[in-house]
């Protein structure tokens, strides 16, 4: 009957030989006991018997309360129900014990049970607590300067355009190709980017971001591929790990993809076409799985004309490209925008800030060269200008309210009275100056303009050599 119930953890080899899978159970590091419905041990793995000081052959066939005279075995095999991490205490030993039932048609036929040392579990529980306390430590470092915040269901609209590119940008999101976002300055290309993560099968992965455009071209290899120790003067000691493998398994958006550098170029095409990388002063190829995400607010086509980019690259990183409209085509969503903005700063300023009709008709008819970014920021100059909740044309700033140009045409006519007057102060000294030069020059001419006539024309004109001379210094007169 007990080798029956043995049998139940003997698997048959393929030429009929029984092999009791003791070799996967000597290598768990936590002490294995198997007994039947009457607590009676059928196998204990060698950590066990190390455990409780018995070889295996004086075990099998002994009611396991024998051997432990605290052993719940039996209370699992009344109730069917288990019991895990259960401290014990028994001959100066101190242990954990997991012990689960073995349910065959609704009854209790066995148990299996796994004791840990206190001391083993004290390691077990430091090592989870370091690794927990690391794998932290990471995530934080992703949120802070990696995570992905945005949603699609956090961008506000209403324009059919926007509906139209959220829709394009919903359905790549779950398709694993590059992306090219082309867009104006300030129009939400990182936004839609962390949208698209979040909506794609990588949202538990990094979402990891680099401005091409902020990194020195010399630097931005090494930012992107990583180094390893001693690749170049002023690295680290233990090299660096590059932004590509940040990204595994989760979504690389690189901005201003325009400015990266043909060399660069080169290595980027290698690592879409093999996805692997290489560190600086490294041998060893790094697969990596990331997924990119490319970004620009210049017509990439245009550089590629100009031989500023390469055509293969640009076919490699626009699979799907994906133009974001600017404001200004999408007026409708201007007062919706500046709306939620608005209560934003409201809650944090604990002030429910209003706009005045008028400044809702200017916001509207404003071309907003900057976008989402510049109407934001034009809010907050407001609000810095509000006195009282309500905010008025008086609190925008001069180029949306036109007080620019009124001011610049009010210093215009001021400038121009101001000349004017300068004009009519330098025509009375011109007069005077003309009229000066005109008795100089007739002197002049009655007495000569050699020296002789000089010394004549000074004296009639009643003033000294020295003095003619100084007034003939840039004089209109014919000769001197």
């Amino acid at each position: 009957m007990q080798q029956k119930k043995a049998a139940v953890f003997y698997e048959m080899k393929e030429n009929g030989e029984e092999f009791f899978s003791a070799r996967a159970m000597d290598s768990i590091n936590r002490g294995v006991v198997f007994c039947d419905e009457q607590a009676k041990i059928l196998y204990c793995n060698k950590q066990y018997q190390t455990f409780v000081g018995i070889s295996g052959e004086k075990l099998i066939g002994k009611n396991i309360r024998s051997v432990r005279p605290g052993a719940l075995v039996p209370e699992v095999l009344r109730t069917g129900k288990t019991i895990e991490g259960k401290l014990r205490i028994e001959n100066g030993q101190e242990y954990f014990t997991d012990i689960y039932p073995i349910i065959e048609e609704d009854k209790t036929v066995g148990t299996v049970s796994m004791v840990t040392a206190l001391a083993d579990a004290r390691y077990i529980k430091e090592r989870m607590l370091e690794l927990e306390k690391r794998e932290m430590v990471l995530k934080k470092r992703l949120q802070n300067s990696n995570g992905a915040n945005y949603t699609f269901s956090q961008l506000i609209y209403t324009s059919s355009l926007m509906e139209e590119q959220i829709k394009q940008a919903k359905n790549v999101a779950r398709h694993e190709v590059p992306i090219l976002l082309t867009g104006e300055s300030g129009c939400g290309k990182e936004v839609f980017a962390q949208s698209i993560h979040n909506a794609s099968h990588r949202e538990t992965g990094p979402f990891v971001a680099v401005n091409c455009a902020a990194i020195q071209k010399n630097m931005l290899e090494s930012e992107l591929f990583g180094y390893e120790s001693g690749a170049f003067t002023g690295a680290r000691k233990e090299g660096k790990i590059g932004l590509f493998e940040l990204a595994q398994d989760g979504t690389i958006f690189l901005d201003e993809i325009s400015e990266m550098d043909l060399e660069l170029q080169t290595k980027l095409l290698r690592v879409i076409q093999e996805g692997k990388i290489r560190r600086i002063g490294g041998l060893k190829e790094i697969p990596v799985n990331a997924r990119i995400i490319s970004a620009c607010n210049v017509d990439l086509q245009a550089c590629v004309e100009e031989k500023k980019f390469r055509l293969d690259l640009y076919y490699r990183l626009a699979v799907f490209p994906l133009a974001i409209p600017p404001l200004r085509m999408r007026q409708e969503d201007i007062l919706p925008i500046a709306l939620s903005h608005l209560r934003g700063i409201s809650a944090e300023n604990k002030t429910n800030y209003i706009l005045d009709a008028q400044v809702e008709k200017a916001l509207i008819s404003y071309e907003w060269p900057g976008n989402i970014r510049e109407l934001k920021n034009v809010l907050e100059y407001m609000v810095i200008l509000s006195e009282d909740g309500l905010l008025t044309m008086d609190c925008l700033p001069p180029k949306i309210s036109g007080r620019g140009r009124r001011c610049a045409v009010k210093l215009g006519k001021i400038e121009q009275e101001e000349k004017a007057v300068a004009r009519e102060i330098r025509s009375l000294s011109e007069t005077l100056k003309e009229c000066e030069w005109q008795a100089i020059d007739n002197a002049l001419q009655r007495f000569g303009y050699n020296t002789a006539g000089k010394k004549e024309a000074a004296k009639a004109l009643g003033i000294s050599l020295a003095s003619l001379y100084s007034k003939l210094n840039g004089s209109p007169c014919r000769r001197l």
